[in-house]
């Protein structure tokens, strides 16, 4: 049995990025179900790139780390989305004022707030927070993709026939 490591960071990098991306770009319309899908597309392309059987620590920890680049990305490429995602706010607070009477007091300041361009501590705070919230959705997304694929790699490898080293070997003796 081969005792390597396997390469994480590949895997992780190219799924976290997708689905960072695609989170980011989606006005975080099922945010959760894009990292989920992320972590389980790196589970998946780390089965397919190691030879050798997986544990399931391997695919939570990629998940974890496809989850981690997933935040970085989506608040990198939410600072030039932001007047998008303001508008976006905006419009859904407007029509939502149609509603005023049935709606506690005091909602309306929410329609006061202005967007106020880039600030570093909410870029921080909200790598940190996006950070754990993916990581943990990650985690679940590669423990489902090795949970489907790496049996299936498991199986494969215990159907191979040892071939006998010697054909009086595989006699039996008499």
């Amino acid at each position: 049995m081969n005792n390597k490591e396997p390469s994480y960071f590949l895997p992780a990098l190219i799924g976290g990025s997708l689905a960072g991306f695609i989170s980011a770009v989606s006005l975080n319309c099922l945010c959760c179900l894009w990292v989920i899908a992320g972590g389980f597309f790196s589970a998946y392309l780390l089965i397919k790139q190691t030879p050798f059987p997986l544990k399931t620590a391997d695919g939570l920890l990629v998940g974890v780390l496809s989850g981690v680049f997933a935040a970085i990305i989506n608040s990198l490429l939410a600072i030039p989305l932001s007047p998008v995602y303001f508008a976006a706010t905006k419009r859904f607070l407007a029509s939502l004022s149609r509603f005023s009477d049935q709606l506690p007091s005091g909602w309306n300041g929410l329609l006061a707030a202005r967007y106020q361009g880039w600030n570093p501590t909410f870029f921080l705070v909200n790598i940190l927070i996006s950070g754990v919230i993916f990581a943990f959705f990650g985690a679940i997304g590669g423990l489902i993709g090795y949970s489907l694929y790496e049996p299936k790699k498991s199986k494969e490898a215990q159907n191979e026939t040892p071939v006998a080293k010697n054909p009086s070997d595989s006699q039996p003796s008499l």
